[in-house]
Formats: structure tokens, C-alpha cells, sequence
């Protein structure tokens, strides 16, 4: 799926306020695990190239590399969000996956 804005810098504007951001949230959190859901040891193998805008160059890099920072990537924001929502006063529930509550788990307990 392509991006809805031609640049980083325009992205912040990608959604239209909170309803749109949550929904699209979960539209990309069901891609994801529907797509880890088929994604084989073959599909990771090999590298991929591309060209980056951001960087004005071509990089390559292994494909399991980047699954990896993917999930690392989005781990780093969490964890931004985090940080601004304590500073702010609010108490976000646990984010460690043993305490998260039963209802978090998309399978019988």
C-alpha cells in the first residue's frame, strides 16, 4: 500500500485527526499479523535494494534485517509515546506482555 503523503515531512498530516489515526492503526496492526501470519523462512532470505529519498542513495540490506527494525521501529515510538504520556501525568497500563491483561491475547488463555 502506497503512502498517503509524498514526504516524511508531510506525513504528519497523513490522518485526520485521533478517530482516523486509531483506525488506521488497527488497519495496519491486522496487515501486519496477517502478512507475519504468512511470511516464510524463503520470503526472508536474500537482500533487497532500494533507492531512499530520505538518504539520496541506494542502500541494500538483508531482508530479515529489515522485519527486524520494522518491529523495532514501531517498539521505538511506543516507547516516544510512552515517555510523553508519563511526563504528561498519565498512567499507562502495564506494556509488559506478562502483565498485560487477558483481553490483550488474540488467543484463548
Amino acid at each position: 500500500k502506497p503512502p498517503l503523503r509524498a514526504s516524511i515531512t508531510e506525513s504528519v498530516e497523513q490522518d485526520a485527526g485521533w478517530d482516523a489515526l486509531c483506525a488506521a492503526r488497527e488497519d495496519t496492526d491486522r496487515e501486519l499479523s496477517d502478512w507475519a501470519g504468512r511470511v516464510s523462512a524463503d520470503d526472508l532470505a536474500g537482500e533487497l535494494t532500494w533507492y531512499s529519498g530520505v538518504v539520496q542513495a541506494e542502500i541494500r540490506r538483508p531482508r530479515w534485517a529489515l522485519v527486524v527494525q520494522l518491529f523495532n521501529h514501531g517498539t521505538h515510538h511506543r516507547g516516544q509515546v510512552h515517555a510523553m504520556l508519563t511526563a504528561a501525568g498519565a498512567k499507562p497500563g502495564d506494556t509488559d506482555v506478562q502483565f498485560m491483561p487477558d483481553s490483550f491475547y488474540p488467543w484463548p488463555a
